[in-house]
């Protein structure tokens, strides 16, 4: 969005709809009910990943979405993972959480287009399991905290369907907006000039660092729980490539971004860390598809 002709009013404008989000009308409804600890999948899936078969040579088979061609990240207690596989992206949603624990989708220039970003408040998630609670745009109002996106609106352009999706509340986490509207922005800005001018395909792994298997220490709403931390995770290769074509010199970025106040001038580079640590503090297993001793090397690497 920034990144073609009028950049600056185009990314002040950018901005502004982050703190008109608390502004905008709506109807969404959440409901209260009690919450199974099996896990599922939503529908419908995207289309199958493209590029080179989506295995590495001792990487595991990498799930039928294109969004999650790199591989289905897991942990050791599977319980708290709702996976759910949308047109728009794939997540894991956690029910004592009330957030997911991490997002996952592919972009390129496709998804790109003149679709004009959703008018309106955020909506609750109708494919979510009928004894999870469903979280409102309400949760988040008068809370101090931006309703954070995981897949950028700018990023899902191709349709006004497409775009609605990205409001969905299980693609949304709390952030302070000098995180959201600083450093967080600049990176997602940087994944649009990879993707839409640079004609990259990007997969990116995204979400907060949770306090897994306890209650969470700050929360908004109800019981909405506030990461202290942020990651995320972009793998950049070229059109048509899948897990196969991942070798030791392919392209990641690493960071974990404080969500705090008083950030927002800084940039992205600044929280550069390595795939390593990300797993390390969510305990999570990212990137399972690749090759296992490629994954050792990439994942390692903190980037420049």
């Amino acid at each position: 969005m920034a990144l073609v002709g009028g950049a600056g009013a185009l990314l002040h404008a950018c901005r502004a709809d982050r703190w008109l989000d608390d502004l905008t009308p709506g109807t969404d409804q959440g409901k209260s009910r009690p919450r199974p600890t099996t896990t599922g999948t939503g529908a419908p899936t995207a289309p199958g990943p493209k590029g080179s078969p989506a295995r590495g040579a001792g990487g595991k088979p990498a799930d039928a979405s294109v969004h999650l061609a790199l591989g289905v990240p897991t942990d050791d207690d599977p319980s708290d993972d709702h996976l759910m596989r949308k047109a728009q992206y794939a997540l894991s949603y956690n029910a004592d959480q009330n957030v997911a624990n991490w997002v996952s989708w592919q972009i390129d220039a496709s998804w790109f287009g003149d679709a004009p970003r959703h008018k309106g408040k955020f909506l609750t998630d109708p494919e979510l399991p009928s004894g999870f609670y469903r979280v409102t745009h309400d949760d988040y109002t008068g809370s101090g905290y931006d309703r954070g996106h995981m897949v950028r609106s700018e990023e899902r352009t191709r349709s006004p369907e497409d775009n609605k999706v990205t409001f969905l509340m299980t693609n949304i986490l709390p952030q302070y907006h000098d995180l959201n509207a600083g450093p967080w922005l600049r990176l997602e800005e940087h994944c649009e000039d990879l993707g839409r001018k640079q004609g990259k395909q990007l997969f990116v792994m995204a979400g907060g660092v949770l306090k897994r298997g306890k209650k969470p220490t700050k929360t908004i709403g109800k019981g909405v729980a506030v990461p202290d931390t942020f990651f995320k995770i972009v793998v950049v290769l070229d059109p048509r490539e899948g897990p196969a074509d991942v070798t030791e010199s392919t392209p990641v970025i690493a960071v974990l971004m404080p969500n705090k106040e008083g950030i927002q001038d800084e940039g992205w580079e600044k929280y550069r860390t390595t795939v390593d640590e990300i797993e390390q503090r969510t305990g999570y297993d990212f990137l399972t598809a690749v090759d296992e001793d490629v994954q050792a090397e990439i994942e390692a690497k903190k980037g420049d």
